[in-house]
This record gives structure tokens, sequence and C-alpha cells, in this order.
């Protein structure tokens, strides 16, 4: 439902978001960007919700409607209807997600949590050894056509 949105802590601005990004020092921030009400983005923030209390520890989790902030959407070249973004020390993190392509961002819809948890323990481990390019866990570059 889209009520799963408002279980994420969301961020109503350019400068919440700035603030959630630079002051978290221990933690991966994980920012969910798109149109609350998009199908997609309900969908993967269900997906996120139930990964939450697993992540929680390592994962700071927050949703960014686009429409609200809109800077978000021109900053980070976003034009898909869902995505992930993830920092760490108040660094955008580049992934590469197979094909030796770096991306800045998970562009498409995840539907499985497990799938979602073994990327984001990839993205922490990275994080926390300081990866310029840190490896998702598949290759999705057949997949998504990268």
């Amino acid at each position: 439902t889209a009520a799963m949105a408002f279980a994420m802590p969301h961020l109503h601005s350019a400068w919440a978001l700035e603030q959630a990004v630079m002051n978290e020092r221990s933690k991966v921030v994980c920012l969910r960007v798109g149109q609350d009400f998009d199908p997609q983005c309900i969908q993967m923030d269900a997906v996120l919700t139930e990964a939450l209390p697993t992540v929680e520890q390592a994962v700071q989790i927050f949703a960014v409607d686009s429409r609200e902030v809109p800077e978000c959407v021109g900053e980070f070249q976003i034009a898909e209807p869902v995505a992930l973004l993830f920092f760490f020390q108040g660094k955008l993190l580049q992934l590469d997600l197979g094909g030796g392509n770096r991306q800045n961002r998970i562009s498409w819809l995840i539907q499985d949590k497990q799938e979602l948890l073994a990327l984001m323990e990839a993205v922490v481990r990275g994080a926390q050894q300081g990866r310029d390019l840190i490896a998702a866990p598949r290759d999705y570059s057949l997949q998504f056509r990268y």
C-alpha cells in the first residue's frame, strides 16, 4: 500500500537531504528517489521497509519524493521512476553492477528482499573498506542492458 512509504523517514527539502547525507558518519545512507505514489516506488518501499529491521544497524534509509525535492533529480540526473542512491561519509558511492560499468545508483525495481539485502551488504562492506568502486553480488548488465 502507499502507506509503506511513510514507514521510512522522508526528506522534504534539498537542505534536509544534504544534512542526512553529510551528518551520518558511521552508517551507509540509502536514498530512495521517486514519486511516492508511483507503483514502482510503492513496491520498492515495501521491500525497503521489509529489509529495514535487518539492515538498520548499518544502513539509514530515507525516501525522497522527486516532485518535492527536484534538486535531487537534477543533481543526480535521475530519469527513472525509482532509484536507490548510496552514500557513505557524505560521498556518493559508485557501483559496479556488472559489465565493468560504473553506476551511481540502482535504477530499477528490486522486488526480492534477499536480493536487496545482499546488495546492501555488499555496499556496506565496500564502503567500510573504503572502496572507490563497489561490486554488486551479481551481474545485472545483461538483465538491464548496461
